[in-house]
Formats: C-alpha cells, structure tokens, sequence
C-alpha cells in the first residue's frame, strides 16, 4: 500500500531530520506501532538503529524488530549521544520526557518518514500487532501526524469524542462507556448537540470528530447531524463508531457516502456483522475500517494516589492525556470518557475546573474557557480522577471481548 499524507503543508518550514547522516546513532523511543514503522522505513533505506526504549517494563529485555529493548534509563545510559526517534501515540508528553527527564535534547520526531511510503512488506511483519489490519494504516498515521502538527508546528489540529446517545443494543461487561450502568439511557437532542458543536468549531481547526454512544447507529437524526456537520469549513474528518450489529438504513447510507465521513467498526467477534456491513459500504463506496483490540479491565480504580513518577507514567501511557482532545456529553467538555461517564453516573463527580460546560451563556467567557481546556501546544494537566486512574493506555488485566451483562446487572465501578 502507498501512504500518502493528505496535508504536508502543514509541515512547511519544519526541518527535516538527516536520518542517513545519522546512521547508527539513532535509537527509537516507543517500542509500539509508530516505532515498529519508523524501524521498518528506516531499515529499508539501510539506516541503522541502535535499539528500543520503552516504559513498558514487559517489553524491556526482548527483542523488536530484531532490536533490543531497554528501559528509557539504560538507553540513555548505553547511548547518551544518541539521537532519539520519539513515537508514542501520546507525543507531546512523551517528547517532553525524552528531552526533559532523560536529558536527549536533539530530539525528534519521524513525521518526514511518514509522509510519504510504501508500506511494501511492512504488513508481514511478525511483529504486527493483532488489531492492525492494512486498510487501517491511513488512518491510524492520520491520527499519529495530527500529534506531530501540534508539536512541531504553529497550527493547532483538535479532535472531540462526542457521545450522541446513552442507548446500546449491547450490554458489555467492560464497556469503556459504562453504558449498562444507566437505568433510563437517553437519546440526546440533535439540536442541543450541533449547539454544543457549533461553540467548539468557533475558529478551531478540527481534525476528527468520533461520534458513538451507547450505538451511534441507533441515533435516529444521525444521517442529518453528518450532513450539518459535514458542511463545517473547521471539520477534517468525521469519523462514526459502532460495535457492527445494527444495519444502516439507506438515508444513513447517503450520508455516510460524503468524503469528510468514516465508519470504525469495532470488532466485537462472532456479533459483529462485519462481512455484511463490509460489503456494503464497498457497495455504497463508503471509507471505513475494521477496528479490533484487546479488552481490558478499566472500571477498577485505586483509592491511594500514586507516586509523581508512576503518575508521570500513566499520563505518558494514556490515551487521553494528549491535550488535543476533549470528550463531549450532554453539553459538557471532559478529558476522557471514563471521566465523562462517572460523573453522569454520579460514581465521581467532577469538579467544574474539571470539565466545560458549553450551554454557559457567558461567550467570551466561555470561549476562552474552551481554549484553555483544549490547548494542542502543552500537556493538560491531569484532573483529580487521574490521580486514581490507570490510564486509558490498555495496560491492565485482559478481559474476554464483549462479554455480555446478565440483565439488570450493573458493571461494578470500585476504588480499592
């Protein structure tokens, strides 16, 4: 497959690393899917890396892409004079560690690797991980470059999850959303939401809005909300999740045909009708992706705070401490879901620095409000919930994939 970034501009005026000059003195930061593709585009243009570094102590002493794997210490311990490639998903605090803490100020980013390539044999790759599949790699260094903009470059690129409904045809066990934990799930307004919307969008550039639930394709004003939305000069990409269980109908079909929209189908196993749906965005020439990942446990929270330098970690790790998104429910601006929904459960309320509420009639007060909460050029910092969270990094105890709630069971949100 040939990749081709659909928005170098971006990147004018930044300098571009000289990797072949830098052969055999480059080490890797992120022992993940960015670094595996930084190794790989390297290797066949015959520069040299020296090894991995990585937080994940389960990677450190193996092997990766034929490549040791060190903790960050020891890299920097065996390699001071290293250039570091850093590729952590969650690049601004990543960077921040790798030029701050561990003291590697030459360091960079492999954006000019990824504007342009042919991922060739790349997806062979033992190493792949189980949920890549080779129609994903656009958009998942789509998502990857946004973080370098924000980085290295002027712009500002933002993303929004955005929760349209509390309704699920499913009742998961270790659903993120905790959406089985409501006894009246509701559907919420269109026009509320597109308000809500509209005061984000307000000389914002969007990258991605992600709009899921509960099902987003339950959502009756789904199809119109796409189209309002579509017509924003700010929106880059829509993107619309759903567990792949529920067919569209064709008024939802038109609308997902528009370029700006794509369908993530998360892979859910033997429920999830992905050759149906498959075959019919092909049909109906509708982009989409098929999305798997391990499950894991996520409701399971720590009564005693960590120590500044696990916390430090955590925030590298998760995936929502990368101060270029927000999630949007029920007029309200949170860091994460996880968050979002504990407070709408009334299990750990936020406290109003916390969050934004965006029906605050006050604009000017609010727009600056807005700024400050989503601002792409440092990292946020981290709301009280954080200091009792694992992080969204999907680094806890494995779980079977959708695991389905007995009725009338509840997920069993703990702190211990």
């Amino acid at each position: 497959m040939k990749y081709k970034y659909a928005h170098p501009e971006f990147f004018n005026g930044v300098p571009r690393p000289d990797f072949k000059s830098l052969s055999g003195n480059l080490v890797i930061y992120g022992a993940g899917f960015q670094g595996l593709l930084a190794a790989y585009l390297l290797d066949q243009q015959g520069i040299k890396v020296l090894c991995f570094g990585d937080q994940d102590v389960k990677k450190q002493g193996t092997t990766y892409y034929g490549l040791p794997v060190y903790s960050p210490e020891e890299m920097k311990y065996k390699f001071p004079q290293a250039v570091p490639i850093v590729t952590p998903y969650n690049l601004r605090p990543a960077f921040e560690y790798v030029k701050n803490d561990l003291g590697y100020e030459n360091a960079v980013t492999p954006f000019s690797l990824f504007l342009e390539f042919d991922s060739g044999k790349f997806n062979d790759l033992p190493e792949i991980p189980e949920w890549y599949h080779p129609d994903s790699l656009d958009y998942t260094i789509d998502m990857f470059m946004k973080q370098c903009i924000n980085l290295q470059t002027a712009h500002q690129l933002f993303g929004i999850d955005a929760s349209v409904t509390e309704v699920c045809n499913l009742r998961c066990r270790n659903c993120t959303s905790l959406m089985p934990n409501y006894q009246n799930p509701r559907h919420f307004d269109a026009a509320d939401f597109l308000h809500d919307m509209r005061v984000i969008m307000q000389g914002r550039m969007i990258h991605h809005i992600f709009l899921e639930g509960g099902e987003a394709f339950l959502w009756k004003p789904l199809s119109k909300v796409i189209r309002e939305l579509c017509q924003a000069k700010e929106l880059m990409n829509l993107i619309v999740l759903t567990n792949g269980t529920v067919i569209p109908d064709d008024d939802l079909l038109e609308a997902l045909q528009h370029p700006k929209v794509r369908v993530r189908i998360s892979d859910y196993g033997s429920i999830t009708k992905k050759e149906q749906l498959s075959s019919l965005f092909e049909k109906n020439k509708i982009k989409y992706i098929l999305h798997s990942q391990k499950w894991y446990e996520l409701s399971a929270f720590h009564k005693e705070q960590y120590s500044e330098e696990k916390l430090r970690q955590v925030l590298i790790d998760c995936c929502k401490a990368t101060g270029t998104g927000s999630y949007l429910v029920d007029g309200k601006l949170f860091r994460c879901p996880i968050q979002a929904q504990l407070h709408c459960l009334n299990i750990y309320p936020s406290k109003e620095k916390d969050y934004v509420n965006l029906r605050d009639t006050d604009g000017a007060r609010l727009q600056k409000r807005i700024s400050e909460f989503m601002s792409a050029k440092h990292t946020p910092p981290m709301v009280e919930l954080c200091l009792h969270c694992d992080g969204r990094g999907y680094a806890g105890v494995e779980v079977p994939p959708a695991e389905q709630l007995a009725p009338g069971e509840k997920i069993q949100v703990r702190f211990e």
